[in-house]
């Protein structure tokens, strides 16, 4: 099979160099894991970066969020199944090398944690926004006055609500006098069939019968080297390929070991594979990304024209808080939506497009969208009185940059708002446009 190339046209010292690495667990070939091969499974980091300073002579006063639940197990029992049975028959035919061994061992040992909870939140998941909010809290208090209103939505999901909750119920311990009011509101997830938004054609891009996964899967299998992989977990790769196809088995051993620590589990199945491997695997993932939420010439402006449904309900939801003096406005739903959003709103870094395949890693680092992650817009209004309200947009409690905000994501809310109001018209009268008829 092909030997692995890397994905990025800059190579792997100079690339690993411009990012954070994690310390501790190391590559097959000795290297450190970089967060960037994680993706959108790495974990929200337990330490962040100090608030941005007050604007002087302003008070912060309200709070619009949006918010990706927190780390969550395998979204399917057969991702964890199809592992262990090929490990597992391997293993009783002798057929494991001495890491294959140990990969067995220590997979045996952890399998039981993901019976029964498939897409399930973790534990870890939900302290990560236990932590946001308690930082919300401490970072803001002025926008929390005695008895100041919050409310708070999720998208239909058990792992979206369970995050919501861990959040409200942290907030409310911050804060007790709070009153916080939650609902479920479905059309958070724009892309999901449940909401009603979504069209048979939009749905269909990110199905198996997406016109662009042909191309996606000959692009994957040319740039995954299976069987070199295979080599340090089976003694015999033609026994392997046997039992299973080795592409799908790596990324399924992959999928694995990037959900390993947000699940609590210390078990390292990274050092299996060398950094090229990573970022290969890593470059696959983000490709699904690029072509079912981002600016991919092969899809359609559709696929990020959706999350207008979200910006423009902040939008107006922002003025009615605003109006009846309502704290924050707390949503709660997928990594997708975020990512199709920062397209929307010409966030800085999210409207590359890829001119080839092996581009699409370089054009869209999905590791900026981790368990967690969210987007907040942090209002300020004058302490001494009337005046227009100045806004902060943050990703990951760190400044944004917009278009029409400064370096540390600050702008005035009139500018910000009639910015977004033209992006949505913009993403309306693209899915106006030849509209499908909706197949829900």
């Amino acid at each position: 099979m092909k030997r692995t190339v890397l994905l990025l046209s800059a190579c792997v010292c100079t690339l690993a160099a411009a990012i954070s690495c994690s310390p501790g667990p190391r590559t097959a070939d000795g290297q450190p894991i970089p967060d960037r091969v994680m993706g959108v499974y790495l974990p929200y980091p337990e330490a962040v970066d100090p608030a941005p300073g007050t604007p002087e002579g302003y008070e912060p006063f309200y709070i619009s969020h949006y918010g990706r639940h927190g780390s969550r197990y395998l979204l399917y029992d057969s991702q964890y199944v199809s592992v262990h049975d090929i490990l597992s028959r391997a293993a009783a035919d002798g057929k494991l090398t001495e890491s294959g061994k140990k990969a067995h061992a220590d997979f045996l040992k952890v399998y039981p944690q993901f019976e029964g909870r498939a897409g399930m939140l973790t534990g870890i998941g939900a302290a990560q926004h236990r932590a946001i909010a308690r930082r919300m809290a401490e970072r803001y208090p002025s926008a929390f006055g005695r008895g100041a209103a919050v409310r708070a939505s999720t998208s239909a999901t058990s792992r979206t609500q369970e995050s919501m909750e861990a959040c409200c119920t942290q907030l409310q311990a911050c804060c007790p006098s709070l009153r916080i009011t939650c609902a479920t509101d479905a059309a958070l997830n724009p892309y999901s069939a449940g909401s009603g938004i979504p069209t048979e054609c939009d749905l269909k891009v990110k199905g198996p019968e997406a016109e662009w996964r042909p191309d996606f899967e000959t692009f994957c299998r040319q740039e995954i080297d299976a069987e070199h992989f295979a080599a340090r977990i089976f003694s015999d790769t033609d026994y392997a390929a046997e039992l299973g196809d080795l592409t799908d088995l790596e990324r399924g051993i992959f999928y694995l070991a990037i959900h390993f620590r947000g699940c609590g589990i210390a078990t390292d199945w990274l050092r299996l594979f060398t950094l090229d491997e990573l970022y290969t695997l890593a470059a696959c993932d983000a490709y699904t990304f690029y072509m079912e939420k981002g600016p991919a010439a092969e899809t359609s402006d559709r696929t990020w024209a959706l999350s207008a449904h979200i910006l423009n309900k902040m939008l107006t939801d922002a003025e009615a808080d605003i109006a009846d003096g309502t704290a924050a406005n707390l949503r709660f739903g997928h990594d997708g939506c975020i990512m199709a959003l920062l397209t929307l709103m010409e966030a800085d870094g999210w409207t590359g497009a890829a001119a080839t395949q092996k581009e699409i890693a370089r054009a869209w680092d999905v590791s900026q969208i981790p368990m967690a992650c969210n987007l907040q817009w942090i209002f300020y209004r004058p302490a001494a009185g009337e005046g227009e309200p100045l806004v902060r947009v943050l990703l990951n409690e760190r400044p944004l940059r917009l278009p029409v905000t400064d370096r540390d994501g600050l702008c005035r809310w009139n500018d910000l708002k009639q910015y977004l109001a033209e992006r949505c018209d913009t993403a309306f009268a693209i899915l106006n446009k030849d509209q499908k008829p909706n197949n829900l």
